[in-house]
């Protein structure tokens, strides 16, 4: 099975950027932003009845990628699901996302929680200001804290250059290999373990 990598993290926190990074230089399959999607289609931000939608439209791309990727492939997910959840209960004080997004969210090999240390940058349309931005973290930091952590999940926070980014979560990426048991693509393309 493919190993599984959400990024999480507020607006501008540069998920995307690091996904394309990820994509590059390990070849990483990257699923793209639901609600980016749903913005570019219909020219607002989702309400708050469409945001279990967005929310399900990620999940099932998810599943999608997982199920056409190769074994041994990595899958980028920007962002995971879960931040869905988040800006419901950001922007509609509305939490009712929280455990499907958290569910989903156990599923993943990595959660790479990238930090706000990236200058802001405005995006019309999409990102509302620095300041959701923290309000986001801090909704985020407290789901890592009471639901994620104390069940298992591997979050890694993901700080620094994009040099630095990356570095991190490649090395994550291999700690996540090593618990599914998983050798990385040797140089022909094939698992290092396969036997013919």
């Amino acid at each position: 099975m493919p190993l599984l990598v959400g990024l999480l993290g507020g607006e501008c926190t540069g998920k995307s950027t690091l996904a394309a990074a990820l994509a590059a230089q390990i070849g990483a399959e990257v699923v793209p932003e639901a609600v980016r999607a749903f913005v570019q289609q219909h020219g607002r931000a989702p309400h708050r009845d469409e945001q279990a939608g967005v929310l399900g439209r990620q999940s099932d791309a998810v599943a999608r990628a997982v199920a056409a990727a190769a074994r041994d492939a990595v899958v980028v997910v920007d962002p995971a699901p879960l931040m869905t959840a988040v800006y419901s209960a950001l922007y509609f004080e509305n939490d009712s996302l929280v455990a499907e997004g958290v569910d989903d969210a156990l599923a993943y090999d990595v959660l790479a929680w990238c930090a706000r240390d990236v200058p802001w940058q405005a995006d019309p349309g999409v990102r509302d200001g620095p300041h959701y931005r923290a309000a986001a973290d801090r909704i985020l930091s407290g789901i890592v804290t009471t639901a994620l952590g104390p069940r298992g999940a591997h979050v890694v926070r993901v700080t620094g250059d994009l040099d630095v980014r990356v570095a991190t979560v490649r090395e994550a990426v291999a700690a996540g290999r090593d618990r599914a048991g998983v050798a990385p693509p040797g140089p022909s393309g094939r698992n290092l373990d396969s036997h013919g």
